[in-house]
């Protein structure tokens, strides 16, 4: 049994000794008192109770630095061609080298938050929305986090082609624990897409606490890309709060492919009438990896309409979990919300558990919630083998359609391709071994 509290003291001192606190001058005494009151969530803590830490704890990690990365490497997130704004970290830690930022011109923000910090536009939204209130982990992010990604939209600003956040994490043959903090702010009218992708340089344990605030102007329009490729030696806890202003719409997609143990949060909270937030997850959990999806969307306001679609293809002795939570309060009225898992499981050992939530006070709203978990229908199978397709290729095309509804919600199409690509290997059972970085590397 691992001793929590040694295994905190452990984390505290490691980062204490290693990280530069400057993110937090000003609000560390509060964060550090916050942290003392606090334990890693366990099988007691109800929203993690079939999420095991133990893989994660009983290693023991030094911190990683920021490391070289070969060109090859960067020069494969064009997505073919496509222009857009590069932001690069290595183990946390913003690379001014590997970034490429088209001029500004003193408006907008895209860059490191260590950098911009002080900067009157973003200081008041670091932590504005109670982040590191929320747990150990979200608590130690706020406190230690070596750097992340600053993206601030002023009023009425479209940005036409994607902002790029690349995370590399690189174990140079040790266990590594890194971080990452990322602030977006998108300000009344503004347009953004922003694709935050990860990866991995190496083929060792590596932990990576990930958190990020998002926070939308009225009427802004924000879509939100995420993919995980940092492989299957690699452990991730990644936390998002969002809060929507009135009229704003937020679209999250995320694209898990492979880690040992993962796990996704998103809580969302509705600060306005007239919002929009429309969630899709797929995630291909294999071997042994564990996947956990948790979501939180908070209706406080009438009038705002909200849909979850996650859904797993499940092989070997893999897990999956998704937790769908939609809160709606008294007089949050009109409200539409749905949410909808679904698990494919490959195999007799592989497990989905899934339970969607909905917790309704008001009177007057459009609610619903469901949940499938199951095998590949032998009658489409049979019906694909009849027409001369042989079993592997028929099985991955029912596999391909099922995961199809969340693929075909990524609207940038050069990011939809490249995420099709790895996906349909995977399905297909063939190696992806670094292709999550367009070129071949010990990942998965």
């Amino acid at each position: 049994m691992i001793d929590t509290k040694f295994k905190k003291k452990e984390f505290i001192d490691l980062l204490s000794e290693h990280t530069d606190k400057s993110l937090t001058d000003e609000k560390k005494g509060e964060i550090f008192d916050l942290i003392q009151t606090l334990d890693f969530p366990g099988p007691k803590t109800e929203a993690w109770k079939n999420t095991d830490l133990n893989n994660i704890l009983k290693h023991t990690y030094s911190v990683g630095h920021s490391t070289e990365i070969p060109d090859e490497y960067i020069n494969t997130f064009s997505f073919y061609q496509l222009e857009t704004n590069r932001i690069v970290f290595v183990n946390g830690h913003f690379s001014e080298m590997y970034s490429k930022v088209k001029d500004t011109n003193g408006k907008m923000i895209i860059g490191s938050l260590k950098a911009n910090f002080k900067d009157s536009r973003i200081k008041d939204y670091f932590g504005k929305s109670s982040i590191e209130k929320h747990n150990l982990f979200t608590a130690i992010n706020s406190a230690y986090a070596a750097d992340g990604a600053c993206i601030y939209i002023p009023d009425n600003v479209i940005i036409e082609n994607p902002i790029h956040i690349v995370n590399f994490v690189n174990g140079n043959n040790s266990k590594i624990i890194s971080q990452s903090r990322n602030l977006i702010i998108t300000g009344k009218n503004a347009q953004a897409k922003i694709i935050n992708t990860y990866h991995s340089l190496s083929s060792d344990f590596t932990f990576n606490i990930i958190g990020t605030e998002i926070f939308t102007g009225e009427n802004s329009n924000v879509h939100y890309y995420m993919f995980q490729g940092e492989g299957n030696e690699a452990s991730q806890i990644n936390i998002t709060f969002a809060e929507q202003q009135k009229g704003s719409f937020l679209k999250m997609n995320t694209s898990t492919l492979c880690g040992a143990t993962v796990r996704n949060e998103v809580h969302l909270d509705f600060k306005g009438q007239h919002c929009e937030a429309d969630l899709q997850g797929v995630y291909l959990p294999d071997k042994e990896q564990h996947i956990d999806n948790y979501v939180n969307i908070r209706h406080s306001e009438p009038h705002c309409v909200s849909s979850q679609l996650y859904k797993g293809v499940i092989d070997n002795k893999a897990n999956s979990v998704f937790t769908g939570k939609v809160y709606v309060a008294k007089d949050a009225q009109k409200t539409d919300a749905s949410q909808s898992n679904k698990n494919l499981l490959l195999t007799d050992n592989a497990k989905a558990y899934s339970r969607p939530q909905l917790e309704i006070y008001a009177d007057d709203v459009s609610c619903a919630h469901g949940s499938t978990t199951g095998q590949i229908d032998k009658e489409s199978l049979f019906y694909l083998r009849s027409r001369g397709i042989p079993e592997r290729r028929a099985k991955t095309m029912l596999m391909t359609a099922f995961i199809e509804d969340v693929l075909g919600k990524i609207n940038i199409t050069q990011y939809a391709e490249y995420v099709r690509f790895l996906v349909n290997r995977r399905l297909k059972g063939q190696e992806v071994e670094g292709l999550c970085s367009v070129k071949i590397c010990p990942n998965c």
